[in-house]
């Protein structure tokens, strides 16, 4: 009787230790943040921008590289995030500069594999230097312009050299993807080198799992040296057009997109309001260039009343539904570049005057008159006529072009729209044949990059052929400097170049497009906490994103 009472006992215990360990297993758990997951959580699914179809292409140094190649699969030592401005250390945990700044040496991250299980070592980095330098089509940064040589300094450092110093570059160079010796010194010009999942060997957090023309997924890399994330798969489903990607995302079927949707509140959001979320971060300036070749356009006094004439709030609310923010005089993109606006510059010269009757006023004390016609010509007999191009198709920027059009006709300049294909339209800016013209800005983590582009006068986007040696100095005394205190110097000169010489018009802020969903997945970037570029197209600011995320269960 005895042993009849201890086997019924003896189930029992079993069948609890089975349960307890079955509940063991179905979920993971770690101490840092995003890393607790159950596998049973659904895969993220990602909206990429628009295509007919995917085409299998994981090469880092291809301009039409599938999303997630760079972050995902492949990682550069560091990304400088250009919305938070923040550093991110990847394959390297930290940098410096030495040599007078002509030497920027690199600490390699312990511990790393690729993804086949191989040693990451300071070789493949530079290895994969040597690589561009091969192949220049592959430099499309232009590395090799400004680094002079790559050396291996131990078993975990890289110095890069310079021949003079220029602190600012280290965001390229730092942000090359690193490829594995094994693998690519078989493969030839990297430019041209066939990447498909066999060869997406990496040392990101995810790898390929499968891919066809309309689904491509990944899941998480075992050996990834930060551990699995907690978002374990990713599928990234070919769309047609916004109008079906939009359809997706508000039916459920999307977690993550970065597209354009006209009243969002009302198209997206109220379809669920718990859990449909966006957040449109600005990032960059869009911006009226003058073409300052033009006599006229080359009067500050006329840039000036141009400026005075444009309501960009009107601009804002008409061309983009409202969220594009309104720009500061300066450039600098706000509240990101909030901690270098010159404290000596007014409160009420940060911003923007909408004020016709200012605007006719500042022509005529510069000695403008109005024709018979109503059009103002210049001392010199010249009328104030001009063309104003933008881009056949870009509906925002067209609607910008027409209301900027109507407003400056209203107080007296003669400004026609045109509307060229992107390829003419790319030809005439940088060709100089234009009059006026809206185009962008670029953004690094800083107000560095902005102004070096656009006001340098051999910057790579200087549309308005903006030529001054100070501004040159003082670009120049910034990339000299890791002191930020006269970097900051330099920075504030420019601040002041751009309200008082106004040598380009900002318009409104760029917006990032980013939409997202808490119904799977929460701990994305917001508002309240703009971590990194929330967009899932700015690579590689998408592997930050993920190792935030955690399953909503």
């Amino acid at each position: 009787m005895k042993n009849k009472r201890i086997l019924p006992l003896m189930l029992m215990i079993f069948l609890a230790f089975t349960l307890v360990l079955s509940a063991c297993t179905d979920k993971e758990t770690s101490s840092e943040t995003g890393k607790s997951t159950s596998k049973s959580a659904k895969p993220l699914v990602i909206g990429l921008s628009p295509a007919g179809q995917w085409q299998e292409n994981f090469n880092p140094f291809s301009s039409t590289a599938m999303g997630g190649t760079n972050g995902l699969i492949f990682q550069p030592l560091y990304y400088f995030d250009p919305v938070s401005g923040k550093d991110n250390p990847m394959l390297a945990t930290q940098f410096e500069w030495t040599n007078d700044n002509k030497t920027l040496v690199a600490t390699l991250r312990d511990n790393v594999k690729w993804s086949d299980g191989e040693a990451f070592t300071a070789d493949d980095v530079v290895f994969t230097f040597d690589l561009l330098k091969k192949d220049p089509a592959a430099d499309t940064s232009g590395i090799w312009k400004e680094v002079t040589s790559v050396e291996k300094q131990g078993d975990n450092q890289v110095a890069f050299n310079f021949d003079q110093p220029n602190v600012p570059f280290q965001s390229y160079v730092l942000g090359v993807d690193i490829v594995p010796q094994h693998i690519w010194k078989d493969l030839g010009d990297p430019s041209k080198a066939k990447i498909t999942q066999k060869l997406a060997i990496g040392t990101g957090p995810y790898v390929l799992e499968s891919f066809t023309p309309q689904l491509y997924k990944m899941k998480a890399n075992s050996n990834f040296y930060d551990g699995e994330y907690a978002v374990k798969n990713l599928e990234f489903p070919v769309y047609s057009g916004n109008d079906s990607e939009q359809l997706a995302l508000t039916k459920g079927e999307l977690d993550w997109a970065g597209i354009f949707i006209p009243d969002a509140d009302k198209v997206y959001v109220s379809a669920n309001k718990e859990n449909n979320k966006y957040w449109f971060p600005p990032s960059n300036n869009v911006t009226l260039y003058p073409n300052l070749t033009n006599p006229l356009l080359k009067d500050v006094n006329v840039r000036k009343a141009i400026s005075l004439a444009i309501d960009r709030k009107k601009l804002s609310d008409q061309a983009a539904s409202g969220y594009d923010p309104l720009p500061s005089t300066t450039a600098l993109i706000l509240p990101r570049d909030k901690d270098w606006v010159d404290p000596s510059i007014p409160e009420d010269k940060l911003k923007f005057d909408y004020n016709k009757d200012a605007a006719v006023k500042t022509l005529e004390d510069a000695g403008y008159k109005k024709d018979k016609d109503g059009i103002f010509v210049s001392p010199d007999g010249e009328k104030l006529s001009f063309t104003l191009q933008t881009v056949s198709g870009w509906t925002d920027w067209a609607t910008m072009a027409q209301l900027i059009s109507q407003e400056l006709n209203s107080v007296g300049f003669d400004v026609k729209v045109q509307q060229p294909d992107y390829a003419a339209y790319a030809t005439n800016v940088q060709g100089g044949k234009y009059d006026l013209a809206i185009s962008w800005t670029n953004s690094g983590p800083d107000p560095y990059k902005q102004y070096q582009d656009m006001l340098n006068s051999h910057g790579g986007w200087n549309l308005e052929k903006w030529n001054d040696p100070e501004t040159d100095a003082a670009l120049k005394k910034f990339q000299g400097t890791t002191d930020e205190a006269v970097q900051k110097e330099a920075i504030n000169y420019l601040q002041n170049v751009m309200v008082e010489k106004m040598p380009t018009i900002p318009l409104v802020n760029g917006p990032v497009w980013y939409e997202y969903r808490t119904e799977n997945y929460t701990g994305w970037p917001t508002e309240g906490d703009p971590y990194a570029n929330p967009a899932p197209f700015n690579w590689p600011a998408p592997a930050i994103v993920l190792s935030k995320l955690k399953p909503n269960n």
